[in-house]
């Protein structure tokens, strides 16, 4: 039996990469241990000559998606500590915090799926994600990439959570952000004077009424705040330009999908790709000649800033809300990003209604 020790830098942390080693591990009857560290993830294996082959070849050929493996070291140690089983093992810490935290990752599939299926315990719930999606590097305090280093640290896990949490095969396994109604985040809907009116899923159903009707709404994404509109009311967005003081610059519109885009522009193969991509980036696409949306969304021009729902709460949104919508920076010319509710009030009152 042989003995190495492997070193992997690079976006190696909140991205499923120790439950990916832990069941390429077991594919290939493996013992040893996974963890990581500030500098990236450190694997242990004990087994066969041939075995540890194998896996080190489908490591580095099939990695988890999300992952960008930057360095590979793998060195064989002269030890003889017999191991009877994979483990995945408490983060190390020490001061050399050197590791790269992936980006914010829209939703995935599975989560849609899950937020539509009235069956699951994470139906409707706006904040859902797993190993495979959500926030990362807007949630981080400090390295390694664990739960009690991001700002999720104060929400316990319910009994479910903690489950799926604990378990190397769910695709949810030391997914830091996980949460559900029960135990994370909460939506609320507030007026401009800050008085809360609804939360849940009644939130979002009363924001998709209030956009309806011609309201501006901030919304918080990924991150920082969307100052959100009916991108197909002449008036509101209009409104938006005025309170703003943003005569002509073009605003960015959120689409329900990529079928939806279709509807309103001329998009190649290529700017397709890019709008279903796991980062769902705005991209300037051809206008169609003629077209329901408001003509002070980009004017001028014939070209439009587009994405596609990225979160949760915008696609339950989607769900009570057909129109495409105006989705344009609530952040302040050369300020940070706005992250919390009161500096939104604080900073746009002027601006927004809700």
């Amino acid at each position: 039996m042989y003995t190495y020790k492997i070193e992997v830098k690079g976006i190696v942390q909140g991205v499923g990469f120790r439950p990916f080693v832990f069941n390429l591990a077991l594919k290939h009857s493996i013992h040893g241990w996974v963890n990581n560290d500030e500098k990236g993830v450190n694997i242990l294996l004990y087994s066969s000559k041939q075995n540890i082959e194998n896996f080190i070849k489908e490591l580095k050929e099939n990695p988890p998606p999300l992952s960008k493996i930057d360095s590979i070291k793998i060195e064989e140690l002269n030890s003889k500590k017999i191991y009877t089983k994979f483990e995945i093992k408490k983060s190390e810490t020490n001061n050399n915090k050197s590791t790269i935290i992936s980006p914010d990752i829209a939703i995935c599939q599975d989560c849609i799926d899950d937020i539509n299926d009235e069956s699951n315990f994470r139906a409707d719930y706006a904040l859902t994600n797993c190993t495979n999606c959500g926030p990362r590097y807007s949630i981080i305090k400090t390295v390694p990439y664990d739960r009690e280093n991001t700002s999720m640290a104060e929400f316990m896990l319910c009994e479910a959570c903690k489950k799926e949490y604990e378990d190397p095969t769910n695709r949810r396994y030391h997914a830091q952000p996980l949460a559900c109604e029960k135990c994370g985040p909460q939506v609320t809907l507030n007026d401009k004077y800050n008085k809360k009116l609804s939360s849940s899923l009644e939130a979002i159903k009363n924001t998709a009424d209030l956009i309806n009707k011609g309201e501006i709404v901030a919304i918080k994404g990924l991150g920082g705040f969307h100052l959100v509109c009916d991108a197909t009311n002449d008036d509101v967005v209009n409104s938006l330009r005025q309170r703003k003081n943003r005569p002509s610059k073009p605003f960015a519109v959120m689409f329900k999908s990529i079928k939806q885009i279709k509807e309103h522009t001329v998009i190649t193969q290529k700017e397709e790709e890019l709008l279903v991509s796991k980062e769902k980036p705005i991209v300037l696409v051809k206008k169609q000649d003629k077209d329901s949306l408001s003509k002070s969304v980009a004017p001028n021009i014939n070209r439009l800033g587009c994405f596609t729902a990225y979160t949760p709460l915008h696609h339950l949104l989607f769900r009570y809300f057909n129109n495409p919508i105006v989705a344009t920076s609530a952040n302040l010319k050369d300020e940070p990003i706005i992250r919390f509710k009161d500096e939104v009030l604080e900073k746009l009152g002027n601006v927004v209604d809700f």
